[in-house]
């Protein structure tokens, strides 16, 4: 046995090797063989001579996802064009609907092209070109739905193209735009595809194309994209820099040294003085809070709570002074004691009243009309002939106008479907009596919801925190100002919600910082503080050594006030004209009104920021959030360096001097 193995292994090496070789090729055969078998069983559907289904479909999704394929296999390149086509469009935005109807007129032409292909091969029975006709039809169909979902956008691109053009202007006022897009949304894909072909078609078009490619006009838009793109970082570095100047000054280093207890005392010593101004009692006053935040948060009234709070590290850092603040909240504060004063039944029959007057009169602008974790939805009201607000009046009444009721969209259809059946002149204004019942339908839950937001939030504070029986009895003259404070309440909260948009995204125009008790605490609260600061400046200059810094330092800052009480007091004038022009973009009159109003405000801030100034747009929003029939108002501050909604209690200002902005959505 031993030997045998010495045999083969020792002996006959030739014979083990030749052996192998001889394995090897029979198994190589044997395996080539499978393959080829395999091979010949599996056919290639892609080139059988035979039309599949299935085959046709893969080629469809491949030419369906084409437009992600391109990105990955050419990132940057892909990247590049979109890059230097955005950048064109910022510069001549009239490019966007050029390229849109282009693009759109190539997919439509490729689809067309794609279907012809596929129906002409398999009438040549070229099957296998049929199938691979599908990838064109793929490219085809995804180019023409995103055509068609930009054509709205485009649309308002070339609407506003040809109202510059006729007033000879190189941008449009916030209302023009709004009133612009407004009716673009609430119009057809059809109207929008006409908008487009007007530039080509139309005389004012073709004077719009030729306006926008103006050097000037080019020049200027230039301009304006590196001033946004560049922008936030010149504010941010601005409040750095206001930040490193304070803390050298002498208040910088008086604030540096303090404890939070001799804060606290500043601050009560400053309330107590502002609510005695006001005559609230100590019963009445809210509580008054230090905290220690993020510096980006100053002070702020919650009336969900009846609580001011001062934040004591942006106090430090020299972001604002006491005596603004505090007299600012406190304004709000005050304002929200005299609402309460008022009887509930009286608060029901004036939010009734204020939305009876709007079904009645018209609306000012876009209306809330639907909302949930996202954000607002707004819509444009519809024209209501008299039959119409009569009958819709009467249903409000009854039916909409009930406190924590909320209606589904189909209970609504149900409820307005009679009255547009009942009126055929306000239903000939529609396509068809469906399209009519949905408008009416939208404006039947714009007002239920209304309704809510307006007792949810304006009706005052959390009474379990003070003692409601030491309300006083309001005089006459204090209940009128106590029924207009309510009335301000309820036309800035919703008009300020109307204007957040989903995400944050749609509203151009911030009614908050403009509205009547904001102005009034932004009044209240600068001359409050330009009053210490010149008891201040007395004090120093009988000094026998004069701190010129400090000085010129506490000049700047009753500038600063001076410049704001301005702003604001303008700024109401403007918001006044502004919602006018909502509705009446036609009025040529009043949008040079509007724009010569701009140009004021924009000079004072010119002047506030030359000055240091922090231009504050105080900006609270009311996020209304709709879930079956719960309502749930979700008021949040919007931070205009980051762009981040922070949730707070329901119903809080914020101080104006925090939160620096270019009021951009203005500058638009």
């Amino acid at each position: 046995m031993v030997q045998n193995i010495k045999f083969l292994n020792g002996v006959d090496k030739n014979y083990k090797t030749n052996h192998e070789k001889h394995i090897f090729h029979e198994f190589t055969y044997i395996t080539k063989a499978k393959e080829d078998s395999f091979e010949k069983k599996k056919v290639d559907k892609s080139n059988n001579g035979k039309f599949d289904i299935i085959e046709a479909g893969k080629n469809y999704i491949k030419g369906i996802l084409s437009p992600l394929t391109a990105i990955i296999k050419h990132p940057v390149m892909t990247i590049a064009m979109i890059g230097i086509t955005a950048a064109a469009c910022s510069l001549v935005p009239v490019l966007t609907p050029i390229l849109g109807i282009g693009f759109g007129a190539l997919s439509v032409f490729q689809l067309g092209k794609g279907c012809y292909d596929v129906a002409k091969n398999i009438k040549n029975k070229d099957y296998d070109k049929a199938e691979q006709s599908f990838n064109t039809v793929g490219q085809g169909t995804i180019g023409t739905i995103l055509s068609a979902l930009g054509l709205k956008q485009s649309a308002k691109v070339a609407k506003e193209a040809k109202l510059m053009s006729e007033l000879k202007v190189n941008s449009l006022s916030a209302a023009q735009k709004e009133a612009i897009a407004t009716e673009v949304n609430n119009g057809s894909y059809l109207n929008a595809l006409k908008e487009n072909m007007s530039l080509f078609t139309t005389k004012t078009g073709l004077k719009a194309l030729i306006n926008q490619f103006k050097p000037s006009n080019i020049l200027q838009r230039g301009k304006d994209a590196l001033k946004l793109i560049f922008g936030k970082k010149e504010r941010a570095d601005k409040v750095i820099r206001k930040k490193t100047e304070f803390k050298k000054t002498a208040e910088g280093q008086r604030r540096a040294a303090l404890s939070t207890e001799e804060i606290e005392a500043e601050v009560k010593s400053l309330a107590k003085e502002a609510f005695d101004e006001y005559g609230i009692p100590e019963e009445l006053r809210p509580e008054i809070k230090v905290i220690q935040e993020n510096a980006k948060l100053g002070g702020g009234y919650q009336s969900g709570n009846h609580t001011i709070t001062i934040n004591e590290n942006s106090y430090r850092e020299g972001m604002f002074d006491l005596p603004n603040v505090i007299k600012h909240e406190a304004t709000h504060a005050s304002e929200a004691i005299l609402r309460q004063s008022l009887p509930m039944d009286k608060k029901i029959e004036l939010a009734k009243e204020y939305l009876v007057d709007k079904i009645q009169n018209g609306e000012k602008e876009n209306i809330i009309s639907g909302g949930n974790f996202l954000g607002v939805s707004t819509s444009k009201p519809p024209k209501l002939n008299a039959q119409m607000k009569a009958d819709f009046i009467k249903l409000a009444q009854d039916k909409l106008y009930q406190d924590g009721v909320l209606y589904t969209n189909e209970q609504l259809s149900a409820m307005v479907r009679p009255l547009v059946e009942a009126n055929s002149e306000f239903a000939s204004s529609y396509s068809s009596v469906d399209d009519a019942v949905n408008a009416m339908t939208t404006y039947a839950k714009s007002h239920n919801l209304r309704y809510n937001l307006a007792l949810k939030n304006s009706t005052g504070f959390n009474t379990s925190k003070i003692d409601t029986s030491l309300l006083k009895q309001l005089t006459p003259e204090e209940t009128q100002a106590a029924i207009k404070s309510y009335l301000d309440s309820i036309e800035c909260i919703e008009g300020n919600a109307a204007g957040q948009g989903f995400l944050g995204i749609g509203g151009d125009f911030n009614q908050y910082q403009f509205c009547t008790e904001e102005v009034l605490a932004q009044i209240k609260g600068n001359n409050f503080e330009i009053a210490k600061l010149e008891e201040q400046l007395k004090v120093l200059r009988n000094q026998p050594k004069r701190n010129f810094k400090e000085e010129a330092r506490i000049l700047d800052l009753i500038k600063n006030s001076k410049l704001t009480i301005e702003y604001k007091t303008k700024g109401v004038d403007y918001y006044k004209l502004y919602t006018e022009s909502i509705n009446h973009p036609e009025n040529k009159e009043l949008a040079a009104q509007v724009a010569k109003l701009k140009k004021e405000l924009d000079l004072i801030k010119t002047k506030m920021l030359a000055n240091n100034t922090p231009v504050s747009t105080d900006i609270v929003g009311y996020n209304v959030k709709v879930m079956s029939n719960n309502y749930i108002p979700i008021p949040f501050i919007k931070v205009p360096e980051t762009g981040a909604s922070i949730v707070i209690p329901p119903a809080v200002t914020t101080a104006a001097d925090i939160l620096e902005d270019d009021l951009k959505k203005e500058e638009n």
